[in-house]
């Protein structure tokens, strides 16, 4: 057959359409389906889910970063890494609300620009069980102040939540700023503890604190203004978007309650005036150390105002006034019946392989123990380290339990974490396995009890 030049041409470009076009037949590359996620089936193991009780012979199911499902005798999916928890308690990962030193590197400007993943601080949190904190952009100590007097300070926000995700950075801050705080003093705290007048008590006190009020109360007449000119617009009116002052802006978020305030309070007229910012302006707050609190349980439980607070607190009492003050071992116990919601911290926030045994973080679900200790039961001390001060840096919809859909920060142990011999096993921060203690440079020679 003749094949003429006008034919050639148009069987090339047969040939070449036919190369260049994908065949329903011969998908390309591009329109293949994506790689599954990895899965890991935890089971075996008592789960401790902290929000929907313990499930004896558990199964925890992670599907790439997730928690995909929690429960008894469910199915594993084909290709899952299988870990036996036989023996074992699996947990929700420690959230502790408040920690200081090595995981930021510098304490200027944000403090996603100053993030360390690979600082020791990081490595030994895992080893803790501890998988998400709170931080400051600066130094201090049990909370965020150091172990000194606490003075008033304007509002700040320098604090931010991370994930401990070990040589990642990119996915280590989970929400800059946590909390707005807040610093208030009458003086008598630090008279009792420290053995002489601080706390930045006085006139310069008083000052602080009306400057701070006054914010509030002017935020709180721009929202209303802003909320009414949102309602005109929404009816059709032709009006101006008010702007807030510059000195309002910074609370805001407060009166929005987009951000709770951490307020530092320590006597029973500290906690009180904290407690008035609440009924006067309707924001959320949180109240750290609360050495008096138990002394006022009922009204801070009908304000659902959480707390932060070491069950150690050994502040002694007012010598001078013929009323209850000062800590009380019991507290806990006291907090919990009432109803009052609290998270607790060792008296160091840090974590250090040369401090004191159980004082800082390297311990810390001892101080949960220390809370039970204090009159609350094995849940409350529990939600303690996990739920609670999740609720509290705003990241429960993620993190402090577990439950489907959640973040898959997971521990295992090798037993009751409220023992003080109880070790953990494995820490998995978004579905990684980012510790392993048979693996550890620091602890794989560690025997239970030993």
């Amino acid at each position: 057959m003749m094949v003429n030049g006008q034919n050639v041409l148009r069987l090339a470009s047969c040939v070449f359409v036919c190369l260049f076009i994908p065949s329903p037949l011969y998908p390309s590359a591009s329109s293949q389906a994506a790689p599954s996620e990895p899965v890991t089936a935890i089971v075996g193991g008592e789960v401790w889910t902290v929000t929907k009780g313990v499930i004896p012979g558990g199964t925890v199911i992670i599907k790439g970063t997730k928690i995909d499902k929690v429960g008894k005798d469910l199915p594993i999916p084909p290709g899952a890494q299988v870990i036996d928890a036989k023996g074992k308690v699996v947990m929700p990962g420690f959230v502790a609300v408040q920690v200081t030193g090595g995981l930021v590197s510098s304490g200027q400007g944000q403090i996603k620009d100053a993030l360390d993943p690979f600082n020791l601080s990081v490595s030994l949190a895992l080893a803790s069980g501890v998988t998400t904190v709170g931080t400051t952009g600066g130094g201090g100590g049990p909370f965020g102040g150091g172990e000194q007097p606490q003075t008033p300070a304007p509002l700040s926000s320098n604090n931010a939540v991370l994930k401990m995700t070990e040589g990642d950075i990119s996915a280590m801050l989970v929400k800059e700023p946590a909390l707005s705080t807040f610093a208030v003093s009458d003086g008598l705290g630090g008279f009792r503890r420290f053995g002489g007048f601080g706390g930045g008590g006085g006139s310069a006190g008083m000052s602080a604190k009306w400057n701070f009020r006054e914010q509030l109360r002017k935020a709180k007449e721009f929202q209303q203004k802003y909320e009414q000119y949102e309602a005109d617009k929404k009816a059709g009116k032709s009006v101006t978007e008010p702007r807030p002052p510059a000195e309002v802006s910074p609370v805001l978020p407060l009166i929005r309650k987009e951000r709770v305030l951490r307020v530092t309070a320590s006597s029973v007229s500290e906690i009180r005036w904290a407690l008035k910012l609440v009924d006067d302006f309707g924001i959320r707050v949180v109240i750290t150390p609360a050495t008096e609190a138990w002394l006022i349980a009922e009204e801070i439980a009908k304000r659902d105002v959480m707390l932060i607070i070491n069950p150690r607190d050994r502040d002694r009492p007012d010598e001078r006034s013929n009323q209850p003050s000062g800590a009380n071992p019991d507290a806990p116990g006291i907090l919990q019946k009432a109803g009052v919601k609290f998270a607790v911290l060792p008296p160091t926030t840090s974590f250090s392989t040369g401090g004191m045994l159980g004082r800082d973080m390297l311990t810390y679900p001892l101080e949960a123990a220390f809370a039970m200790r204090g009159g609350a039961d094995a849940h409350t001390a529990l939600a303690s380290i996990t739920i609670v001060p999740a609720q509290i840096l705003g990241v429960a919809d993620r993190v402090g339990s577990l439950e489907e859909g959640k973040d898959a920060d997971i521990v295992i142990l090798d037993g009751d974490p409220l023992d003080y011999r109880t070790l953990v096993e494995k820490t998995f921060v978004n579905g990684k396995l980012l510790y392993d203690k048979d693996h550890s440079s620091f602890f794989a020679h560690v025997k239970r009890g030993s």
